[in-house]
């Protein structure tokens, strides 16, 4: 005889608590209300396959995005190569200096300023003390770009310019090129910190 669930139909529809006695087959609130106490028969209760399925179908989705984006590993080893291609394809948006944005003698005190007031506060992106702005536009230009746009707070039309930049920039690279690299994870927590 396959097992009967602890709750009758009645009590489950109505979601209060089953209640019956040993000797009586229908429960307390059906003989109360002179309602029939119907007991459903239980199935087995195995959510393996249900786990297996889901696996399945993640495994599958990853697959699909392995394949659309042409191979994670394939992805992973030309990360390199993708940011700086999209670092020069993007050095129009990205380098503020030489589009007259910002002089370099500003930028060098914003740079001063990040070092000397923000990282302390913020040490989870550190900039060498000895690295200027120049070898910072060149090496990593995005995280130069944040950098300068967080530590530009005196200057709210300034701020706002280059944080619309570094949303550009975003867009750009992580957005539509689907670019993922340690240079704009750096950039996007200093500009999201600050």
């Amino acid at each position: 005889m396959p097992p009967v669930s602890k709750t009758c139909q009645s009590c489950a529809d109505s979601k209060v608590r089953c209640v019956r006695d040993i000797d009586i087959a229908a429960c307390n609130r059906c003989c109360r209300l002179g309602k029939e106490c119907l007991y459903r028969q239980t199935g087995r209760r195995f959510n393996g396959f249900q786990k297996d399925r889901k696996i399945a179908a993640l495994e599958s989705k990853i697959n699909e995005l392995k394949a659309g984006r042409g191979g994670l590993g394939e992805s992973h080893n030309n990360t390199s190569t993708r940011s700086t291609s999209l670092a020069d394809g993007d050095a129009g948006l990205e380098d503020i200096i030489s589009r007259d944005l910002l002089d370099i003698e500003t930028a060098e005190r914003y740079l001063s300023t990040f070092k000397a007031k923000l990282i302390p506060h913020f040490p989870f992106v550190v900039v060498p003390p000895d690295v200027s702005v120049e070898q910072l536009r060149q090496e990593k230009p995005f995280l130069c770009l944040a950098i300068l746009a967080s530590a530009s707070y005196e200057n709210m039309p300034l701020q706002r310019a280059l944080g619309d930049e570094v949303k550009k920039v975003i867009a750009s690279r992580m957005v539509i090129s689907g670019d993922i690299s340690f240079e704009l994870l750096q950039g996007l927590l200093v500009f999201l910190a600050w």
